[in-house]
């Protein structure tokens, strides 16, 4: 079992079976020479620990020898124990210092990286995703607690103020491809977006807003995007209760960004049901579009029982309760 622990905590375990044997053995000593077990144990304790009382008895003959082993061994087995805290202590100094080192190097040699300042609610949403994506991602917070938990589930991560060009110059931004900051604060939103700009011409700096106002400051300091996560939870929510199907659909995009990049083209996404009474029963998909010359295609379908079907067929036939989701200008 000791076997298994690594030489600290091993010295440590050693230390204290040595030091309960020899307590052990020498409360049955003592009382073997008829010292009552109260007396024992009250011996053993102030030897082993040196605090200065008195004997409860004369220490003479066999007792005192037995008292000069009790010295001897127990304090050489606390001493051993210390040594092992003291060396437990050393090495995790030692480890946490080249771990940052090697941390430190290796962000020194990566390109074309993001770097993502704040690891609050929003800043774990992200990490989540980039490193789903495989993204390589250099993480910047000024809580310890937060770093260090990153840094244990294998992430890069710098502690310290993100408006420091210092500490962005050591996340990699003059190499990065793109920066998002996601801090709560606006004010230093905006300053990190000013800071990363001035030291970055071409990098892609992606800013959490939480003001509406803050957008063209946004803007002003040098952000390319704006991120505004109350008001898309807002759209996204006001989507739920007004196109429900829409966002079956599109569940694991951002409809309201799509929309927008969409309405750039001249391009409108809507969607109806087939009810009952619709012509469209029995006819099929490629009907439908030719009778619309061009005009708008036909993205996806929801059937009555829940199974979505994405670019169906020309040959496909409408059904009643279909749910349409058509793209035209």
């Amino acid at each position: 079992m000791l076997s298994a622990l690594d030489p600290a905590h091993r010295r440590i375990a050693q230390g204290f079976l040595v030091l309960g044997a020899v307590c052990a053995i020498a409360v049955t000593g003592y009382m073997l020479m008829g010292w009552s077990l109260s007396d024992a144990v009250y011996m053993v304790t102030i030897t082993i620990f040196g605090v200065g009382y008195g004997e409860v008895r004369p220490v003479v003959g066999e007792v005192r020898w037995l008292t000069v082993g009790v010295i001897f061994v127990g304090c050489s087995s606390l001493i051993y124990i210390l040594g092992g805290f003291f060396q437990l202590i050393a090495e995790g100094e030692l480890n946490r210092l080249l771990g940052s080192r090697k941390m430190k190097k290796t962000i020194e040699e990566l390109s074309d990286h993001v770097i993502v300042c704040g690891l609050g609610r929003i800043g774990r949403v992200l990490r989540a995703e980039l490193e789903a994506a495989n993204e390589t991602v250099v993480f910047v917070d000024v809580d310890p607690d937060r770093v260090n938990l990153a840094i244990e589930q294998g992430a890069y991560a710098l502690v310290g103020n993100a408006t420091s060009d210092d500490l962005l110059l050591q996340a990699g931004v003059q190499r990065a491809r793109t920066l998002a900051t996601v801090l709560r604060d606006d004010a230093l939103n905006v300053f990190i977006t000013l800071t990363a700009r001035n030291l970055n011409r071409d990098l892609r700096i992606i800013a959490r807003a939480e003001d509406p106002a803050s957008d063209s400051k946004m803007i002003q300091a040098g952000a390319d995007k704006v991120v505004l996560p109350s008001a898309l939870s807002g759209e996204r929510a006001a989507q739920m209760i007004m196109r429900p199907a829409m966002v079956d659909f599109f569940q694991d995009q951002d409809l309201s960004g799509l929309e927008h990049e969409l309405r750039v083209l001249g391009l409108e996404i809507e969607q109806f049901e087939v009810d009952g009474q619709s012509s469209l029963i029995g006819r099929t998909v490629g009907a439908l579009e030719s009778s619309g010359d061009g005009g708008f295609v036909v993205i996806a379908i929801r059937r009555a029982g829940g199974e979505v079907i994405r670019n169906p067929q020309k040959h496909f036939t409408f059904a009643e309760e279909d749910s349409v989701l058509f793209m035209g200008h």
